[in-house]
């Protein structure tokens, strides 16, 4: 609202309306402006001179006070109630008086205006004895009436009454509320001699004196007065301060426990400190029973009874406070339960035996999961500053609770899903040592049937040499390879428990290099190592390592060409918002691995060797590398390079287990 117009002014329509009303002015008030409306006491501060209103609001009131009284000139007539019955206060008073006369008033025309107005400018064309003629120039952005104009008037007409002098005659020459630029007025007042003018001045200035003195009397009461009510608004709100302080605070602390049981006792504790409530229950829907139950309390005598605890009631029975407020979602507030119209045969009301009640829904996500019922600290009821700042504190207890209620069912489905997870790997075990079983059967029979074929050629070729020499290599590289076979899979089936340590990578890389040198030297194949000089003892468990790097460096002879290379590289892996790491990396320059296969390489049983002319394999050997990486909380991946051959990269935490 606009500050235009002092409610000095405001003051003089209520009096005016009061003393011609047979002291009914009710109808003035509502609807004047938001800000006024929300005031407790309106009539109190359009009654204060310190206070300034629009125009808006000044024009709305003379319209009704018109309406009230029936009578058009109504404004006008104010205007003179106003200056005869010095309604507006002696301020005004003082300052009229002080000038002496009319002529010396009208000269301080503007200076006056601004003491109370600020929606014209006033010119003063001429000036007499006698006469004058003023204009008024209204400021257009503001919202000024025909009224406003008028009751100028009428202060202009009394105006000489202030200097015991008779009323002024007036006429307006042009309006600018008919459109003319301005309102000038012609005021002529009845003359005085010279001696009376100065006698005037002596009395007047004595007059100006005392009536100072009583003012300034007045307004040191009206300052005690308002300091006293500042002091109290002050330390109100300091109160409401802590207690947003601490509502911010504790529902920061609230919002962090997830555990149901902890944070409700948390929850009544802040009831109880924040709030000043000793006495609180806190219900909960249960969707399945369609029913609100009891679930924490504080307050009661001594332990909490059994019946309270086990206390539920349907919602579909709306009689219940309690249910009434769940399904409503607006609180309600019994100031006196004695004489209220709840069942005291209620077990929360036997049990708790509460003075007043105050009930709060508690909503989240625009839903209502249950309520909060108060009682009083003392029998006096529960004061409205705590009712209020329940309200604001109960959308976080239903937050809080619906967060700590999907914890506990994430747990619980957590668990289940464990149980499943462990059903399932049960079941996978069974179903791989299934077909292990199988394909075990399948690789050894090869073999088997190879050798026992020989075995009933021997009596009748035994004396050929050539038979005998062949025979001789065939068993001898089926036998190899049905204890290759049973080696991996008792790797695979023998799972040993990881010991993880810190270990010298870089010398176990080199101890797996010796170990296969007799192949790479006999295949010429060169092997380089560009080490990490930053890296030293590594967490790891050596012997699942050696099986990994063996395992790879092995297929890499086997695939890479006569006269070829294999390069092992290593380095510290540090990412953002990523565990740091240690990678290895194992590059030939083999033919690769074909696209189709390359998802395929860590399946157990996949292998491409028996395709080859060098020989098979028995696909165990990278799904068990694939294992010990995943004991170690580590990846292994696999891709061709741009160039030629095939990339293996191993990468281990750089972290103890």
């Amino acid at each position: 609202m606009e500050k235009e117009t002092s409610c000095i002014n405001s003051r003089a329509i209520l009096d005016y309306v009061k003393n011609h009303n047979d002291g009914d002015f009710s109808a003035l008030f509502g609807n004047l402006d938001p800000e006024i409306d929300a005031l407790q006491d309106p009539e109190r501060f359009l009654r204060d001179p310190n206070s300034w209103i629009s125009c808006s609001v000044i024009s709305k009131l003379y319209k009704r006070a018109a309406s009230i009284l029936n009578d058009e000139m109504a404004a006008y007539k104010i205007g003179r109630y106003a200056t005869e019955n010095i309604s507006l206060g002696y301020a005004q008073s003082i300052i009229f008086k002080a000038f002496w006369s009319v002529r010396k008033a009208l000269k301080h025309g503007q200076k006056i205006n601004d003491r109370w107005n600020r929606n014209k400018r006033v010119e003063l064309v001429e000036l007499k004895k006698n006469e004058a003629v003023v204009r008024l120039h209204w400021d257009h952005k503001m919202d000024v009436t025909k009224n406003i104009c008028l009751y100028n008037q009428g202060v202009y007409t009394s105006m000489p009454l202030i200097w015991e002098g008779n009323p002024a005659a007036i006429k307006e020459k042009c309006c600018y509320f008919d459109g003319s630029p301005y309102c000038e007025y012609h005021i002529k007042w009845p003359f005085k001699n010279r001696f009376h003018e100065i006698l005037s001045r002596f009395f007047t200035s004595k007059s100006v004196l005392v009536e100072t003195i009583t003012e300034m009397e007045k307004d040191k009461k009206i300052i005690e007065k308002k300091y006293e009510e500042v002091n109290l608004l002050n330390i109100e709100l300091n109160k409401r301060i802590k207690q947003l302080a601490a509502i911010q605070e504790t529902g920061k602390a609230i919002l962090s426990l997830l555990d149901l049981e902890q944070l409700l006792a948390v929850i009544m504790s802040i009831l109880s400190n924040v709030c000043q409530i000793n006495r609180a229950a806190i219900m909960l829907i249960n969707e399945d029973k369609g029913s609100l139950e009891y679930i924490h309390g504080i307050g009661f005598d001594s332990e909490i009874p059994e019946a309270v605890k086990n206390y539920k009631v349907s919602l579909d029975h709306l009689s219940n406070i309690l249910v009434r407020v769940t399904n409503t979602g607006r609180p309600e507030y019994v100031p006196e339960v004695k004489s209220s119209s709840l069942r005291k045969e209620n077990i929360m009301l036997t049990y708790g035996k509460p003075t007043s009640v105050y009930v709060t829904p508690l909503i989240t996500r625009s839903r209502v999961i249950g309520v909060i019922a108060t009682d009083a600290v003392d029998g006096k009821g529960v004061p409205k500053e705590t009712r209020e700042t329940l309200e604001i504190f109960a959308p976080q207890i239903a937050i809080a609770i619906e967060n700590a209620k999907l914890y506990s069912r994430l747990q619980k489905q957590m668990k289940e899903l464990k149980q499943s997870h462990a059903l399932l790997s049960r079941s996978e075990k069974f179903s791989f040592l299934g077909n292990l079983a199988a394909r075990l059967a399948h690789e050894i029979k090869n073999p088997l049937t190879a050798i026992g074929t020989f075995i009933q050629m021997m009596p009748q070729k035994y004396n050929d040499e050539e038979f005998r020499n062949n025979f001789h290599k065939i068993a001898m590289e089926e036998t190899r390879r049905i204890n290759n076979l049973i080696t991996e899979l008792l790797d695979l089936v023998n799972t040993k428990e990881s010991h993880i340590e810190l270990n010298d990578l870089h010398g176990l890389i080199d101890s797996m290099i010796l170990l296969i040198s007799p192949q790479s030297n006999a295949k010429k194949i060169k092997v380089s190592c560009q080490f990490d000089p930053n890296i030293g003892q590594v967490w790891m468990d050596s012997e699942k390592m050696k099986q990994v790097v063996l395992n790879i460096l092995s297929n890499a002879v086997d695939f890479t060409p006569e006269g070829g290379k294999i390069e092992l590289i290593t380095k510290n892996c540090t990412e953002k918002k990523k565990q740091d790491t240690i990678s290895i990396e194992i590059k030939d320059n083999g033919p690769g691995i074909p696209l189709s296969h390359i998802d395929k390489v860590f399946d157990p049983y996949f292998t491409t060797k028996h395709k080859s002319n060098m020989h098979s394999g028995t696909g165990l050997g990278l799904f068990i590398a694939h294992q010990n990486m995943q004991d170690h909380g580590g990846i292994i991946q696999v891709r061709n390079d741009t160039n030629e051959g095939a990339i293996f990269t191993l990468k281990l935490p750089n972290t103890p287990p």
